[in-house]
């Protein structure tokens, strides 16, 4: 089994902007990024494409579109064009793939299958363009906990039910470690997910989670108490061959100066991944 390359999701530097964390990148070794819409449009996309022809950072994944379950109507249609122009900036940018949200289970409609099947329209009417641009839709389930805010789909078998039929050239899976850690039957999900699997991000987990806004607990990787070399090797062991990102949203994480927040992110990965991975290699073929 190779050994994957380490990106850095640019919510993990989120005060921080685009170009700064670029150089922090560049200084540290990191040849990859995942990009947020809102940065870049900050910044400019003409003036994003030079900082990442200038720095040779590529594009792991442009975050984030979607979050169709609990929209009908204009707030459906804005949503979809939203995503299309989406679609055209990770195009532009040379992005693997544009994160997908499902969206919430709306208080109007609590069946979780209803919702499924409006993903999957949703889905539906975005794959041509998607084949279009060369740009994979990667529908990320959430943790249950999220359910009635963010993603009626909390699983990897349940995501892949929903893109199924759907061609897999324009939609594919983000495997969350964080997100779907506590799933008891993972493995045995990212094995049937395989080519599916678009992209794969990490970060760590431990309680108590932050009030008022729970998403912010994510650590650092080796922060917290997930196996997150185990995971990695299942979803490599799936077939993805393609880089892991670190995505944290912490307020403690975002206080900190960027180069410790880089430097941190790299020696974090290094030792929870790439180290223990190295380790059990070794021992496989009793090197």
């Amino acid at each position: 089994m190779s050994l994957p390359e380490l990106s850095l999701n640019q919510a993990t530097t989120r005060p921080y902007a685009l170009p700064e964390t670029a150089a922090a990148l560049v200084e540290s070794g990191i040849g990859w990024i995942g990009l947020w819409v809102d940065p870049i449009q900050e910044l400019g996309v003409g003036p994003t494409r030079a900082l990442l022809a200038e720095s040779g950072l590529s594009v792991s994944s442009l975050c984030r579109v979607g979050f169709v379950a609990d929209k009908q109507g204009a707030d459906l249609r804005t949503a979809l064009d939203d995503t299309r122009r989406a679609l055209e900036l990770a195009h532009e940018l040379g992005a693997l793939q544009l994160t997908f949200m499902a969206g919430a289970l709306p208080a109007w409609d609590r069946d979780l299958r209803a919702a499924e099947h409006r993903v999957r329209d949703a889905l539906e009417k975005l794959a041509p363009e998607a084949q279009s641009a060369g740009v994979r839709l990667a529908l990320e389930p959430l943790h249950p906990l999220f359910v009635n805010s963010r993603s009626a789909v909390t699983t990897v078998a349940q995501a892949l039910r929903v893109i199924e039929p759907l061609p897999h050239d324009a939609v594919g899976l983000l495997v969350d470690a964080y997100a779907v850690s506590w799933d008891s039957e993972l493995r045995t999900s990212l094995q049937a997910a395989g080519p599916r699997i678009a992209g794969f991000q990490v970060s760590d987990f431990a309680l108590p989670l932050p009030l008022p806004e729970n998403m912010n607990g994510r650590l650092l990787p080796g922060d917290g108490e997930l196996d997150l070399a185990r995971l990695t090797a299942d979803v490599v062991d799936a077939g993805y061959l393609g880089p892991v990102e670190v995505e944290v949203f912490n307020d403690a994480v975002w206080a900190l100066p960027l180069k410790e927040i880089v430097t941190r992110t790299r020696s974090g990965f290094d030792a929870a991944v790439t180290h223990r991975l190295t380790l059990a290699q070794k021992k496989e073929t009793g090197a």
